[in-house]
């Protein structure tokens, strides 16, 4: 961008030196503005797009929080995710924005701050940050442009071809541990951070976090080399994300559907949505699992709610209905939806609510907690939870590539204490220790690896419920929790008897990227199939 806006600047000062006008300074120089966009600022500005953009997270949430079967019942999640029809217009928005927004202010931050020392710092985070979001390209679509992507400007690269996702996963590999070298004392300050507030440290852990999970997304495709990364990556002395190293985006409580407005978490504003009354319902696969384990975090994710005129227009001034309904009904009373199904296709039964004072039906549909309807809930991008639970999952598969006395079932416990008190960082109220330590004792760590991996990656679908594309990812590569389709429910399916396993490049790229485009297609088969896995899903 900076290279495109100098050459068009040297253009017009050309031209205005032949024409015989004014100086180009004195009439056309704002001067308030800068030539230059700092990159600090365009690190900011990624770093807020991330869980800020609703258009680009819109699809996350319709398609891969509803396959994933975390929610269900809301218009837009079982029209589209639960009863698998196809939006182009839905997918092309995460296409469209991550690579026409995101990747090209990164590839621009790594372009210009290139043989800059000061700016080392910065860079080496771009570099990871683009690894980050080209991940999410990749995992929701397949092979994607990506050595050739962002270059339109400084190389005319205006149709790049489409790279095969283990190329790409490879190359990960490598930025990731650059980048993470990259990272020293003497790189300059990374004023522009949002995140680790320029603690280079936190963001070596960062990226050895970032690469331990694309290690793991390899456990079936290419176990030898997943365990060769993990291997290198565990002996990297700044190690990974620890108990204070969540990484997490800061948001603003506002509620604004302008599509440039990224100060607000856009999960959040999807869930809030445009109508009256908020319909975020939650899917029984979701609740059951809960339910049927004892876990503590159920009626902290899933909440019921009265709709009355005050609260129109304002869901948190709606009336809680969920602690009557737990202890005057029982929780057979709470109704969450099937897979497929809308919250209104079959009529809930209801009960008389002494609470209101009048019949209440729709709020036994269980919805997501308030409290992550809120403008300022934080963007998760990676947490320590997380963490340690993959490191359960590789010290289960391969034990020695994890180094040090820690058990898998350590590593395991440490994951889901952390999982069940991040929900601290939303204002939830909080799970006790006490709760903490009775779910374990219920729950004992299995003897088996095949049961081991199960709960591991159960707990991980739980933990990813604010981060459905990862939810999605993660339930695709493990294979759990076991999901039956929305077709086996009973539901109506339009396009797919089965869950879908990545979304379909946006139309525009037959016609203006059309030799790429069909290059990937031959890959596929020659149709852009929805049902075909991406290269690390091995069924």
């Amino acid at each position: 961008m900076n290279k495109h806006i100098n050459k068009i600047v040297t253009a017009l000062l050309l031209m205005i030196f032949l024409a015989g006008c004014k100086d180009f300074e004195e009439l056309n120089t704002n001067p308030t503005k800068s030539a230059v966009v700092n990159p600090n600022a365009q690190l900011s500005y990624v770093q807020l797009l991330s869980w800020g953009d609703w258009t680009m997270n819109e699809a996350f949430n319709s398609y891969s929080g509803s396959f994933a079967q975390l929610v269900q019942g809301d218009y837009n999640v079982t029209n589209w995710g639960g009863q698998y029809r196809r939006s182009n217009t839905l997918m092309a928005q995460t296409w469209n924005r991550i690579y026409g927004v995101a990747v090209k202010n990164l590839v621009d931050v790594i372009n210009f701050t290139e043989d800059k020392p000061l700016y080392q710092n910065v860079q080496a985070v771009a570099r990871i940050f683009k690894v980050y979001y080209f991940m999410l390209l990749t995992d929701t679509f397949g092979d994607v442009p990506y050595f050739d992507a962002g270059k339109g400007y400084t190389d005319l690269i205006i149709t790049p071809a489409y790279d095969k996702q283990e190329l790409i996963y490879h190359d990960f590999f490598k930025e990731l541990k650059e980048a993470e070298a990259a990272l020293t004392s003497g790189g300059g300050s990374i004023s522009g951070d949002l995140v680790y507030n320029g603690d280079i440290q936190k963001w070596k852990r960062f990226a050895n976090s970032l690469r331990l999970r694309l290690a793991m997304r390899l456990t079936k495709i290419d176990p030898a080399l997943a365990e060769q990364e993990v291997t290198d990556v565990a002996a990297s002395p700044a190690g990974f994300l620890g108990t204070s190293d969540n990484a997490l985006v800061t948001y603003m409580d506002i509620n604004d559907w302008d599509s440039n407005e990224f100060r607000r978490n856009a999960l959040s504003q999807i869930w809030r949505g445009r109508e009256t009354y908020p319909t975020p319902f939650i899917c029984s696969t979701f609740w059951n699992y809960l339910k049927n384990t004892n876990d503590p975090r159920l009626l902290v994710y899933c909440r019921s709610y009265d709709e009355t005129a005050s609260a129109a227009n304002n869901p948190f001034n709606r009336v809680d209905l969920t602690d009557e309904i737990a202890t005057q009904q029982g929780l057979a009373k709470f109704q969450p939806c099937n897979p497929g199904f809308f919250w209104y296709t079959v009529w809930p039964g209801g009960y008389w609510s002494t609470l209101t004072n009048k019949w209440q039906d729709k709020a036994c549909r269980p919805q997501v907690n308030n409290a992550f309807l809120r403008g300022n809930a934080p963007g998760i991008l990676f947490t320590y939870a997380e963490v340690q639970l993959l490191l359960a999952e590789a010290k289960v598969r391969w034990n020695t590539a994890v180094p040090g006395t820690v058990t898998a079932e350590t590593y395991f416990k440490n994951g889901v204490t952390a999982a069940m008190q991040l929900l601290a960082q939303y204002n939830t109220t909080p799970v006790t220790t006490t709760a903490i330590n009775s779910y374990f004792t219920a729950h004992p760590f299995p003897a088996a690896a095949e049961n081991r991996l199960q709960m591991i990656n159960e707990q991980l679908w739980i933990l990813h419920f604010n981060n459905p594309a990862e939810a999605y990812a993660n339930w695709r590569r493990s294979g759990y929790p076991q999901l039956k389709s929305s077709a086996e429910y009973g539901a109506i399916t339009i396009e797919s008897s089965t869950i879908p396993r990545r979304l379909n490049y946006p139309f525009t790229e037959a016609s203006y990227n059309k030799a790429a485009y069909d290059a990937a297609l031959a890959g596929l088969g020659g149709t852009d199939n929805w049902n075909k896995s991406v290269w690390w899903d091995k069924q």
